[in-house]
């Protein structure tokens, strides 16, 4: 049964949250503030770095409340290739337990929501890596390697066949955690960068 978006905002968030996140749809300049908070967020993490769509989801979401007219929300759920899941699992997950843990372990996929907009800054990094070889592969044949980040308007979905299924929205305390998670790794590949 899928789950509805909005419903998930008003759990994490309020009914206001939801209701103004339904009514946002994305005009040109919004648009080229979701690609300016990709490429902030794309400079800070190194790349082929699969495993951190959390972190990088998180840190897109404040970039983009630094930039935009709107928050972005950090969502938590499954990716699948047509049917075919490559990350997450059928079953439900308490995300309220699991995203206040400091080493959550879970094997789904984050991505973020900026109104009628669906953004990935990780999917592609992962891609890179290698790993999944099936991720790896589709995206390689379907936009190449080396991509920054995916957006589409989610009434039309992904194209070349990403499917992206909603299970969680992330409380803004669980978001600011992770951030912070973010920034010290980032400082900690800086040092090691420096100590070469």
């Amino acid at each position: 049964m899928p789950v509805d978006l909005r419903e998930l905002i008003t759990t994490s968030f309020d009914a206001a949250a939801a209701e103004t996140w339904s009514k946002f749809t994305l005009g040109e300049a919004d648009k080229l503030v979701l690609r300016e908070a990709a490429m902030k967020v794309l400079g800070l993490f190194p790349g082929r770095i699969a495993g951190q769509c959390a972190l990088m989801s998180a840190a897109y979401s404040i970039a983009l409340e630094k930039l935009g007219t709107q928050p972005g929300y950090v969502v938590a759920g499954s990716l699948y290739i047509g049917d075919k899941r490559i990350f997450g699992e059928e079953k439900e997950f308490d995300g309220k337990v699991l995203f206040s843990e400091s080493n959550p372990d879970w094997t789904g996929h984050v991505w973020m929501v900026y109104g009628d907009y669906l953004a990935d800054v990780s999917v592609f990094r992962t891609a890179d890596a290698g790993s999944p070889r099936l991720l790896s592969k589709h995206i390689a044949r379907q936009y190449g390697r080396g991509r920054g980040f995916c957006a589409w308007p989610m009434a039309s979905m992904d194209p070349n066949g990403l499917r992206y299924v909603p299970q969680y929205v992330l409380t803004q305390d669980q978001v600011d955690a992770l951030m912070r998670g973010a920034l010290a790794m980032i400082d900690e590949i800086n040092a090691k960068r420096g100590s070469k």
